[in-house]
């Protein structure tokens, strides 16, 4: 699962608007490349703002992508405010907690390239349900909390890290702190209700991330639901080289400028003209077909 936002000053052109070519990139990983798309069957499932361009949406639909409005979450944007302007509508990402039809999800910010395939997440013991540490304290406005939940991440690298990063080698900016790019998780009402609160309440969470410190906060290690960490080998901020041989899963990159390894710029490329090849071919395919 993804969520697309409308780009600010998004080009009329599909095709020029970085970010949801790179949600395109990411459907065309999980569902059709052959060495990394799913083995099981898995949906791929976008959430989109009510901003979201109709032929975006019907290009996702199109690639094999399940298409889902939602709602921007409502909340006071006067005290919350990401560092970023194209940070508006981040906060809507919190609405996955609402798919109660859905058992566990994997939540991949859209600015992301896949290594290999990511099926065997799925079977990672982080992602078995967790129940709450009662003996740490809660807050008494903050709502109710579930009996168990469920949220599997990897702490954040350092832009500078040994692979597969480590404590013990000081790899991580801080060891109980996971970026929101990449997480697994159970749906459930109750805990979206719990964020609602805490978004009412002044001062709970740094707004500078907005629903990374948030989601930071609500699982933070000290509280009632901490989080669980997962192998590191799934997933890496700030990717290298070195990472992807060494055979990280998945890389949350800008797929139009590699970050801190300017030598991964030719894989990305590749990635993308493979996926126009693909969806042309199949295109004219489908036409011919129909004639």
């Amino acid at each position: 699962m993804t969520l697309l936002t409308n780009t600010m000053d998004a080009p009329e052109d599909p095709a020029q608007d970085h970010y949801f070519m790179a949600t395109r990139i990411l459907g065309y990983q999980l569902l059709h490349q052959p060495n990394t798309r799913t083995q099981r069957g898995y949906p791929f499932v976008v959430l989109v703002t009510a901003d979201v361009k109709q032929d975006r949406r019907d290009l996702l639909t199109s690639d094999g992508a399940i298409v889902l409005p939602v709602q921007n979450l409502e909340y006071n944007t006067t005290r919350i405010h990401g560092e970023m302007p194209q940070w508006k509508d981040v906060m809507t990402k919190l609405r996955a907690w609402e798919l109660v039809e859905y058992d566990l999800i994997a939540f991949l910010d859209g600015d992301f390239i896949l290594n290999r395939c990511l099926d065997g997440i799925f079977d990672d013991g982080a992602t078995m349900p967790a129940t709450l540490l009662t003996s740490n304290t809660l807050p008494t406005d903050e709502g109710e909390l579930p009996s168990t939940y469920v949220l599997a991440t990897v702490a954040e690298a350092n832009p500078f890290h040994n692979y597969p990063p480590t404590a013990a080698a000081h790899d991580y900016k801080d060891p109980n702190y996971f970026n929101a790019g990449f997480f697994l998780f159970r749906p459930d009402l109750t805990l979206f209700h719990h964020f609602e609160k805490i978004l009412q309440l002044e001062g709970r969470f740094d707004p500078q991330y907005p629903e990374q410190n948030l989601l930071n906060y609500a699982f933070r290690r000290s509280g009632q639901m901490p989080w669980i960490e997962m192998d590191g080998n799934w997933h890496i901020r700030f990717p290298t080289v070195g990472d992807m041989e060494q055979g990280v899963a998945s890389m949350h990159d800008k797929w139009w400028s590699a970050h801190m390894d300017k030598g991964l710029q030719p894989y990305y490329d590749s990635i993308r003209w493979r996926m126009e090849g693909f969806y042309e071919v199949t295109s004219k395919k489908q036409w011919e077909l129909a004639f």
